[in-house]
């Protein structure tokens, strides 16, 4: 049997997870609950096809997968009463959701109508990592989700924009296999990450604008 033909029901998975961590926050923690599941996930995928080795890569990706959704699940929970700001200002770039106007220092960047929900999504939840799949469906809406490298070209457009030198971005750095992260380059403790470039670099599509 082929890897790439195993469906995977992450939605289900997540939310037995998702259950399970919620119940037993208060006895254990955060990364107890991912050792409990990791041998299930090995039994899942080795009872599926996989050689040991790719039911263990597999089983990682998910589990990152997973921690970064959880961690933000998580941080809107403790943040939900708090009213959203109209202005985020981080490092020198500063965003205004109501005007619809963004400013890198004291220059004014023109941003697409994509490029700046995209941004402004990323940059009001700075220092959470937002998987592939929540950026696309939150910023493009529910039924994206695959469209991989529409993301990543707009991601490639906003870096020429807005770091000092997009192949090392300082602000919308990638978490490999998950997503991307908005950081604020004064944080001495969040590493930046050199960009990966699509192979074949196109505009997107009209749908995705």
């Amino acid at each position: 049997m082929s890897n790439a033909s195993i469906p995977i029901d992450r939605s289900v998975r997540e939310e037995r997870v998702i259950e399970r961590f919620l119940e037993a926050q208060n006895e254990v923690s955060f990364a107890d609950v991912f050792r409990i599941f990791t041998p299930q996930l090995l039994a899942f995928f080795r009872a599926r096809g996989c050689a040991p080795a790719v039911a263990e890569d597999l089983a990682q990706t998910l589990k990152c997968e997973l921690m970064a959704r959880l961690g933000a699940v998580l941080g809107r929970n403790n943040a939900k009463d708090a009213p959203e700001p109209v202005v985020i200002q981080i490092g020198n770039l500063k965003l205004d959701r109501e005007r619809r106007l963004f400013w890198r220092g004291n220059e004014e960047v023109h941003l697409s109508p994509k490029e700046f929900d995209l941004l402004a999504f990323i940059m009001k939840n700075a220092g959470v990592t937002l998987t592939h799949v929540k950026l696309l469906r939150s910023v493009w809406g529910i039924e994206y989700g695959g469209e991989l490298e529409y993301l990543r070209s707009y991601v490639h457009m906003l870096r020429k924009k807005i770091e000092k030198i997009p192949a090392r971005p300082e602000y919308i750095v990638n978490e490999p296999w998950v997503g991307y992260r908005f950081r604020n380059p004064e944080d001495s403790e969040s590493p930046s990450f050199q960009t990966e470039q699509p192979a074949a670099f196109n505009s997107p599509s009209p749908t995705m604008r």
